[in-house]
């Protein structure tokens, strides 16, 4: 377990597993089953039990990293999307997706950043954001600022979670970094439970409106 513990303290502020962040979010814009959540989570989980302001330091080039791959990554997907119709392959159109992409695309209109922002929370809601955007043929210079806020909430989200477990102990660097992932899986599920119950809600009111 000692010997353990000392390779994983290994990637504690680690430029390159920084970039293998980077990467994986760049990557994770199509192949959606990468637990990109859980690698950003786990490292700054990490990155949180450096002294002083070395881990605030580091911390910010985890969050740098990471949002700049993950931008890359919905401009890599948009264009994949519009130039040869990637959106409307078979696997990128299961139930699910195509649920949270139509409820997307109704709401892109009026309100953007909310729904880029809120909806990329969720299990599958990154691909849907990006796919939904490139399906309206959002203009890029107007998806670009969407993504890369939607991107800094996002990675600011994991890497928060990371932090606040990481900072806790630095004498157990792997339980603090196991329950980070976990705590950040639980949410994700609670907020996609709390999402299905509010839509669930809203067309419950909208039948009800239209039978009155």
């Amino acid at each position: 377990m000692e010997e353990l513990s000392e390779w994983v303290l290994g990637f504690r502020g680690s430029g390159w597993s920084f970039a293998v962040a980077a990467l994986v979010l760049l990557v994770g814009g199509i192949v959606t089953f990468l637990p990109s959540q859980s690698l950003v989570v786990a490292l700054s989980a990490l990155t949180a039990g450096d002294q002083g302001s070395t881990a605030l330091i580091n911390l910010f080039g985890l969050f740098a990293f990471c949002v700049v791959g993950m931008v890359l990554g919905d401009i890599g997907t948009y264009w994949l999307a519009r130039g040869i119709g990637f959106g409307k392959w078979s696997w990128m159109n299961g139930r699910r997706l195509t649920a949270v992409r139509k409820r997307v695309s109704d709401q892109l209109k009026t309100r953007p950043k909310w729904v880029m922002v809120t909806v990329r929370l969720l299990p599958m809601g990154r691909i849907a954001t990006v796919l939904a955007a490139s399906d309206a043929r959002m203009p890029m210079p107007r998806f670009l600022p969407l993504s890369a806020l939607a991107s800094a909430v996002w990675v600011a989200y994991a890497v928060l979670i990371g932090a606040v477990f990481g900072s806790f102990s630095e004498e157990n660097p792997l339980l603090m970094m196991v329950l980070a992932v976990v705590t950040a899986i639980a949410l994700g599920v609670l907020a996609q439970f709390v999402n299905g119950w509010l839509e669930k809600l809203a067309e419950r009111r909208k039948a009800n409106h239209a039978a009155g």
